[in-house]
């Protein structure tokens, strides 16, 4: 033991070391932060010059600056900086099409002996948006609309739910819309203004309000086809979330849990010719209330899918699931999808795990 503890000393003080010279700060700034104040959106790149000063023994150079975006550059001398002596780093931000309000960035500065942080704050102040900038979208005889989807995520069960896109005429003519659904849940509320006038703007509303005691559940989709002036655009509106129950957070509580005891399904390479593959997974329910398996989706239907036990999982307990794959009804190459359990697990109300197969002749 006597014989070792050289070597281990001698170690952690490389570990020591290494660790000091990466997180060194050589180049250091008496003042390393910049407020902006207040910046106009278009009113063109705005700068500022930080002093850095080599407070170490020995030269460094710096390397890079790295703002993190195209926004934001640098211009610094990359000669090396002499013990005790000074380098300016001139940082540069371009404002346009930056967000609105509060701005706060930090900035790299890479060299040879670590890292120095740099940051700099603001108040970015919006510029006059065009028309064809607030209505990006174009769907027909000069009508313009905000966007032509929406997901709303988790949509819980008696939590009305609701959003809107904004629509505008930029004709000089009356037109009238008509929003017809292809695909629909049955449970999706949407309003929105049949005709327009001229120059006339307005907003297409939609929501959902799931009631408690409904059985609907995991994946909503609803498509519609857009006319303006009878004429179908180009464009669909879609409108996507998730339906699942209410989530309660109260933290006296020990809730359900789920888990799964995989992952990943890799069925392999198969055969075309092969008979009907079978794999199984378990879903546990680690907490203490009961679990309910609310619904089991999955993206390829050349997987079945099916639960061999219980939907109500006690706590502690678990439910077999089995994936099946037939070959024979496949392509020849890749087969992949993704299988996703929806419960009223109040943290992780839907979990999902990747299945593949490789077909081949």
């Amino acid at each position: 033991m006597k014989r070792l503890l050289p070597i281990l000393l001698s170690g952690a003080t490389l570990l020591f070391f290494g660790r000091a010279t990466a997180q060194s700060r050589a180049l250091t700034f008496a003042s390393p932060r910049h407020n902006f104040a207040t910046i106009a959106e278009d009113g063109g790149v705005v700068s500022h010059t930080f002093i850095g000063t080599n407070t170490s023994q020995k030269p460094l150079v710096i390397l890079k600056v790295s703002g993190g975006c195209s926004c934001t550059t640098a211009d610094f001398a990359r000669e090396p900086v002499r013990p005790g002596e000074q380098s300016a780093i001139t940082v540069h931000f371009d404002p346009m099409n930056q967000p609105a309000g509060t701005l706060a960035r930090k900035v790299v500065v890479t060299t040879s002996e670590g890292n120095a942080i740099l940051t700099f704050t603001g108040s970015i102040t919006p510029r006059k948006r065009e028309l064809s900038e607030q209505y990006p979208i174009a769907i027909g005889s000069g009508v313009r609309i905000e966007a032509n989807s929406h997901a709303f995520g988790y949509i819980e069960h008696g939590v009305p739910t609701r959003s809107s896109i904004g629509i505008v005429n930029n004709s000089t003519k009356p037109v009238t819309l008509r929003l017809t659904p292809t695909v629909e849940s049955g449970v999706l509320d949407i309003r929105y203004p049949t005709m327009l006038q001229p120059l006339e703007r307005g907003t297409i509303d939609f929501g959902y309000n799931i009631d408690t005691k409904s059985n609907i559940y995991g994946s909503l989709e609803e498509v519609f086809t857009i006319e303006v002036n009878k004429t179908a655009s180009r464009y669909q509106l879609i409108i996507s979330g998730i339906a699942i129950d209410r989530r309660e957070t109260s933290s006296d509580k020990e809730w359900q849990k789920i888990q799964l005891s995989e992952n990943f399904i890799k069925f392999g390479t198969l055969k075309r010719s092969t008979k009907e593959v079978s794999r199984t997974i378990f879903v546990h329910n680690i907490g203490l209330e009961p679990l309910i398996i609310r619904k089991i989706e999955c993206s390829n239907d050349a997987f079945k899918v099916k639960l061999s036990g219980k939907t109500t999982i006690l706590g502690d307990g678990k439910s077999r699931l089995t994936v099946t794959l037939n070959p024979s009804s496949c392509d020849f190459g890749a087969v992949t999808g993704r299988i996703t359990i929806v419960s009223n697990d109040p943290q992780y109300p839907t979990r999902s795990f990747k299945v593949s197969a490789i077909v081949e002749n």
